[in-house]
Formats: C-alpha cells, sequence, structure tokens
C-alpha cells in the first residue's frame, strides 16, 4: 500500500502524488470518482460511464441562509479547537 499526504488548494483541488498515481497506473486525462465516507475521503478510478450521475443527498438541502449560517458556524468551532 501506498500512503502519501495532499494539500486541498484554494479551488478544492488537490495533486494526487506520483507514487499513488505510479502505484495505481491513474494518468492525465483519467476519471476518478471521490467518495465521502464518514470522516475518510477515498479516490478510485472510475469503474465506467454511470459512476458520473450526480450523488443524490442524504439529507434535505437546507437553504441558503442556513447552509453559510451552518458553514460559519463548523470553521469557527474548528478554529477554536485549533486555538486551544
Amino acid at each position: 500500500m501506498v500512503v502519501a499526504a495532499a494539500k486541498i488548494y484554494k479551488k478544492g483541488q488537490i495533486t494526487i502524488p506520483k507514487a499513488v498515481r505510479k502505484a495505481t497506473g491513474l494518468e492525465i486525462g483519467d476519471r476518478v470518482v471521490v467518495e465521502a465516507r464518514r470522516d475518510e475521503v477515498v479516490v478510485r478510478r472510475a469503474l465506467g460511464v454511470l459512476e458520473f450521475e450526480p450523488p443524490q443527498a442524504e439529507r434535505e438541502p437546507l437553504a441558503w441562509p442556513q447552509a453559510r449560517a451552518a458553514a460559519r458556524a463548523a470553521r469557527a468551532a474548528r478554529h477554536r479547537s485549533t486555538d486551544e
């Protein structure tokens, strides 16, 4: 197993480290699927066109003001936990 760190950039982009690309055979232009699983993010090779259907929400979407307030509260909580 190859494990490497990656940074999330301003627009939410990451670079898959060369060691991981080499170990998995991923090349420029390949499609991947990004899955959120509880407290981890999994990036894997796409198996076919059907995997590119938009994800279905697991909960009711929030209206914009509530979503913004929830994001700000979560961000503030993270900053408080790192300041202590």
